[in-house]
Formats: C-alpha cells, structure tokens, sequence
C-alpha cells in the first residue's frame, strides 16, 4: 500500500502573503534610522580636536590622524554612535553581513565593503580604544567608547564643558555621503561642522590643518575643494583680528556649510528633536495622571447619625 502525504488545503490560503524579499542597504538604513529619529549623530569635539588645556595651550589633533590609512574605520565608528540609541535598549548584537548592508552604496565609485575590510576597521577602532567587541552567541557584540580615545565607556554627549559636540545630520547617509565622501572630504567637514555650531561660518587654514587638526595641508586643500566642488560650502579670503600678528590681523579662509550641514539647518533638527521631546514627555504626565485618576480608590461615603436616633439611643 503506497503512502501519501496529506495536503493542507483551505479557502483561507490566499490570504497568506507572498515571500518577502530581503532587505537591501536603503531600506536597512532607513528602517535604523527611523528607530531613533532625532535626525542627527551627536558627536563629541574631542574626536576632531583635543580642547586646550590652558588659555595659551591652544587646541591639539585628536582622532582623525588615526584614520588617514584606513577611513573605513571612521564611517564605521560613526554608524555605531548613529545606530547606539536603539542598539543599547535592544541589546542585540548584529551580524557582520548586516554592518556590511548598513554600509554599502551602489553608487559610482562608493566605498566598498567585505568581510575582510569589516574586520579590519573594527581592529582599527578597537586599537584606538574608540569600541569594545564581545563574543555573545558567535556574534560580536559591539559597544561605542568616547570619542576621545581615552577608553572611558560611552555616554550620550550632553553639551556640559566636558562634552561639548556637533551633530552630523541624517543626509550624511540617507544621501550615501558615507559612502562616496573621501577621506579628505570627510575629514574636512568633520572639522567644519565642530569648528560652525556656535556660528555660520569656520576657519580652516591648509597652513595650521596639521597643527591643529593632524590632517596633513594637502588633504585639507582637496577637502576644501571637493566639498566646494559638490555644493556642500562656499569659502571667502578675509581678515581676522589676531594680538599675535603683527598688524594685529592677519589674512585667512573662512567657510560656510550649506543645506543639510549649515548651522541654521543643523539647529532646526535639535529644535525639533526638543519639541518632539517635549510633546511625548506632556502626552506622558497626561497618561499618567489619568492613571492614577481612574485608579483613585472612591471615598467611603461617611455614616451620617439621625439625630432623633442619637437621643433615643442616650435615653
């Protein structure tokens, strides 16, 4: 006697929906930022530059130095501080195919991402004490350092005098910026972007990038030029007061960010991250107030004593 399977069969199997198909790096970034909508990264100064420590100290390279032969390793480091928010309330660990998904653009010339190159970025960042990797269910569970390289574990910049930041808004990689900014490039608006959160504009001199900032005077002159060339800043020659120079002024480039990264435009993602902040705080004292309103237990009704009763009950 031959068996056969049974069949499962029902009027309801169409309701079923198709297989859906895997998901690609626009809609993998888009779905991770979506999960913190701020906008923005928040990313501390001290990974552009190391404040003075005293008034005639003056300001010193911090961490770009460290990614001139491996850039990789800098968009990498930034991702984990855009993805952070979300990654430590769900604790998870991601793949490495899936960093790789985040990370990769189909655009011409885009930087390209491996297995191999991964690995090599996150020995890049563990070396430079800017993450931590640990093995949890043969996955390597990444978590962020701050920005300075001191090793000190990660928190959220707050704007304090010891952590004081700049934001770098979402179209760094909803627009595939990460992928197709060169090292320069990258490093220049880096600078700009610390060096313009308290005005429109920024100076950036090829002739103190080195001091100031470890980039060398070249990459500082073709990240100038090829920002300018994309659209994304204007510069202009002028004189700036300066006690030191002989004429008490002295001759220098300033620049201006434009939309998305001008200072006008990266204050109004901060202005509607607090109103959204502040909207979902008052919605959330409001449920809790009717909470506790509909949960208030009712008042026993107090015995009242006719009078007539109390005298009889005396006599």
């Amino acid at each position: 006697m031959t068996k056969t399977n049974p069949t499962f069969t029902s009027p309801d199997s169409d309701l079923f929906p198709e297989d859906a198909p895997a998901a690609d790096s626009n809609s993998t970034r888009k779905t991770y930022l979506k999960r913190s909508r701020s906008g923005y990264t928040k990313i501390r100064s001290a990974f552009v530059q190391v404040p003075p420590s005293t008034a005639r100290a003056g300001s010193k390279p911090a961490m770009l130095p460290a990614f001139a032969r491996n850039h990789r390793a800098a968009v990498l480091y930034l991702a984990v501080l855009r993805n952070w928010t979300w990654l430590a309330r769900s604790d998870e660990a991601l793949p490495a195919d899936t960093w790789i998904r985040f990370l990769k653009s189909d655009k011409p010339n885009a930087l390209t991402w491996t297995t191999q190159s991964l690995s090599h970025a996150w020995k890049v960042l563990e070396e430079n004490r800017l993450v931590t990797r640990k093995l949890e269910n043969r996955l390597k569970k990444v978590t962020p350092l701050q920005e300075s390289g001191s090793g000190s574990g990660y928190t959220s910049p707050d704007g304090s005098r010891s952590s004081v930041y700049f934001v770098l808004p979402d179209e760094f990689w909803t627009q595939e910026l990460h992928a197709t900014l060169s090292w320069p490039e990258l490093a220049v608006l880096l600078i700009l972007l610390k060096e313009s959160s308290g005005r429109p504009w920024a100076e950036l001199s090829i002739d103190r990038a080195q001091k100031y900032y470890g980039i060398s005077r070249s990459t500082a002159e073709e990240g100038l030029r090829k920002l300018r060339d994309k659209g994304f800043l204007t510069s202009k020659d002028r004189y700036v007061t300066d006690p030191d120079a002989a004429e008490g002024r002295r001759l220098t480039s300033l620049h201006v960010l434009v939309d998305p990264f001008s200072m006008k435009y990266r204050q109004g993602l901060q202005e509607a991250a607090r109103e959204r902040r502040d909207a979902n705080s008052a919605a959330l004292t409001s449920t809790e107030a009717e909470k506790k309103k509909t949960n208030k237990k009712p008042k026993k009704p107090r015995e009242v004593v006719n009078d007539e009763q109390s005298e009889e009950a005396k006599a």
